[in-house]
């Protein structure tokens, strides 16, 4: 029971409001009890003292001269007596006598009975029927005083008892009151003590902990409600303090995961933008692996190009650190295994000092192709982390597609070199060595005629035939020329047209009209190149053989996603044969239309003149029909003011 008072708040509290409850009850029970042994006290004494009264009334009764009879007095006389013997034996009077002989109380009551009976009532009764003799009246008065004496005993005693009461009443009273405050100010110490305290330091770590001020410990951990609520809150703000850690911890863990990443996308958009126009010898190579090795805390780098078979390769860049070690990055059978592997590789090159520490080796891919291996010195005691080895891939791809992008452009112009060398030597073949053997062959007759005399009219009929050939030979030439010097600016297709129709309007008296509704870059380079020299070979025979006033050049988008590009003048038409000696434009036209895979067409117009038809699909185009951007028709086509003219 005492343990469990001590663990426990409630009991205790219970405890002492139960003493106060007691200690309470207690007093009104004892008063009323009390108070209940002392009703009709007061009556009591009443009585006792009434017996004196009446005492002195029978005295009186029995010492008053009246004019009456013997018997009339003696009547009086008993009737006093029988009223003070009632009085004597009245239940209020034997009510609070004690019974017990041993009370004075009781005893003086016993003594007053008897003195009344044995001495006073006989005297008085003897002197009624006798004559009052003064001896025996001061005798009787002095009975009767002393008999009076005894019931002021009595009634003295009677208070005594009454007063006695009313003191244990006051006693009982004064006594629960003092209990009940003690017990008021022990729970108010202890309330105090062990109840307001508590909470209040309960209340203030509350406040700690909402302030994240985790490291509070309540004081109060005993063993009862509040020590264990204490106990457990203070394992509650150790449990949050570890969890606010761990949270803090991974916050800082994942915030540190962004900013890597950040600096990560950061050093991969930097490397794309520095391999986006690299050329393998580019110092660009080199940049984006400095970078690379300082981000990622590793030693030298180099970046390999490897052909697919394995067997030969070369160094195409390095960083400043590894310049002076190729025989760490350069093995060619450790890249031969790397290729065969085509995985990301963590090893100790055999061939590689102690001091060098491992080399992380990474493919470097375009697609489904690995050009070549990015090696990095990983030095003794580091240990790379996934995230490392991700951007050293990442960055490997970025290397892969610019290698792959560079080799492919340097294939690309490979074959637009070797087409553009055999487009010269065709148009060579087809305009100078067609006149040079034309003039071979006039040569070779005027041999003939140097040898037989007499043919001088002959011989100049072949030496103007000679001047003229000459003459048409180099006229071709410098139109070749003219051609092959022609290049495409980054200002595209439209601005080559309007210079080309600037020039040819320059040239011949004629207006032309460019009428354009294909925009930059909806063909290809190769492509818009081809529509040049066509346009302008097509303007070229408007020029020499039409005899025009005014030509057109329109390029549209037909309905089914193919370019139309059209030449109409106003001229006399083609000649007939159209094949005659030093006409060889039909012959480039229809050779440039079969390089754009489409379809070239000549016909006469209805009101005089020609139509020039090129029709091809746009290889930077999908074959699937494409809906043109623009399909009206206005006024307000391009049409140089220059060309306009009539020069």
């Amino acid at each position: 029971m005492v343990r469990d008072m001590k663990r426990s708040l409630m009991l205790r509290l219970g405890l002492a409001f139960t003493l106060i409850a007691v200690l309470a009850l207690f007093g009104i029970i004892s008063s009323v009890i009390i108070a209940e042994t002392l009703r009709g006290e007061a009556t009591a004494i009443n009585r006792a003292g009434a017996l004196r009264m009446q005492t002195y009334i029978i005295s009186t009764e029995l010492l008053e001269p009246r004019a009456e009879t013997s018997d009339a007095r003696r009547a009086r006389v008993e009737s006093a007596l029988d009223r003070f013997d009632s009085r004597y034996r009245s239940e209020a009077l034997t009510r609070i006598v004690p019974r017990r002989q041993t009370e004075p109380a009781r005893q003086a009551y016993d003594e007053v009975g008897r003195v009344w009976h044995q001495a006073i009532r006989p005297g008085i009764l003897a002197a009624v029927d006798g004559p009052l003799i003064p001896e025996e009246v001061a005798d009787l008065r002095e009975q009767v005083d002393a008999f009076v004496g005894q019931i002021d005993e009595l009634v003295r005693l009677l208070e005594q008892k009454t007063e006695s009461k009313v003191q244990l009443l006051r006693f009982t009273q004064g006594l629960s009151l003092f209990l009940t405050l003690v017990v008021i100010f022990i729970t108010m110490y202890f309330v105090r003590t062990e109840v307001l305290q508590p909470l209040r330091e309960l209340l203030r770590a509350a406040e700690a902990v909402r302030r994240r001020d985790f490291g509070w410990r309540t004081l109060h951990t005993g063993d009862d409600e509040l020590g264990r609520l204490g106990t457990t809150f203070n394992l509650m703000a150790e449990d949050l303090s570890q969890t606010y850690e761990e949270l803090e911890a991974r916050v800082r863990e994942k915030t540190g995961a962004l900013e890597r990443s950040n600096r990560s996308l950061a050093l991969m958009y930097r490397s794309l933008m520095h391999l986006q126009d690299a050329h393998p010898a580019d110092a660009s190579y080199s940049r984006t692996l400095r970078e690379l090795e300082r981000f990622l805390g590793l030693g030298a780098g180099s970046v390999c190009v490897v052909e697919p078979d394995g067997r030969k390769g070369f160094r195409m860049a390095t960083s400043e650190s590894s310049a002076g070690r190729p025989e760490v990055f350069c093995t060619l059978e450790s890249c031969r295994d790397c290729l065969e592997d085509g995985r990301t590789r963590l090893n100790r090159p055999a061939r590689s000092q102690a001091e060098n520490g491992r080399v992380l080796t990474v493919p470097l891919r375009d697609g489904e192709r690995t050009h070549g291996l990015l090696r990095m010195q990983v030095p003794d005691g580091i240990t790379l982390e996934p995230w490392q080895i991700q951007l050293a891939e990442g960055v490997a791809q970025h290397l892969g597609t610019a290698i792959g992008r560079q080799l492919r452009a340097d294939q690309l112009n490979r074959l637009a070199l070797l087409e553009e060398r055999a487009t010269i030597a065709r148009e060579l073949h087809d305009s100078l060595a067609q006149a040079l053997t034309y003039m071979k062959i006039q040569v070779s007759r005027l041999q003939g005629m140097l040898k037989t005399p007499g043919r001088e009219f002959q011989m100049e009929s072949t030496l103007r035939d000679l001047r003229e050939g000459l003459n048409s030979a180099y006229g071709e030439l410098r139109e070749l020329l003219t051609t092959f010097r022609i290049r495409m600016d980054e200002q595209g297709l439209n601005r080559a047209l309007e210079a080309t129709v600037r020039e040819f309007a320059d040239r011949g008296e004629l207006s032309i009209r460019l009428d354009n509704r294909v925009a930059d870059g909806q063909i290809g380079v190769n492509e818009e190149i081809h529509v040049l020299q066509i346009v302008r070979e097509a303007l070229s025979n408007v020029i020499k053989h039409s005899g025009a006033r005014s030509a057109t050049v329109g390029l549209e988008t037909a309905t089914d996603g193919r370019i139309r590009v059209t030449l109409e003048d106003d001229g006399r038409g083609m000649p007939q044969p159209a094949g005659r000696r030093g006409h060889y434009g039909l012959a480039i036209m229809r050779e440039r239309a079969r390089n754009l895979n489409g379809e070239f067409d000549i016909l006469p117009r209805a009101d005089g003149g020609t139509i020039v038809t090129v029709l091809f699909e746009p290889a930077a185009l999908p074959a699937a029909y494409t809906e043109p951007l623009h399909e009206t028709t206005t006024d307000d086509a391009t049409a140089l003011p220059k060309a306009q003219s009539q020069t």
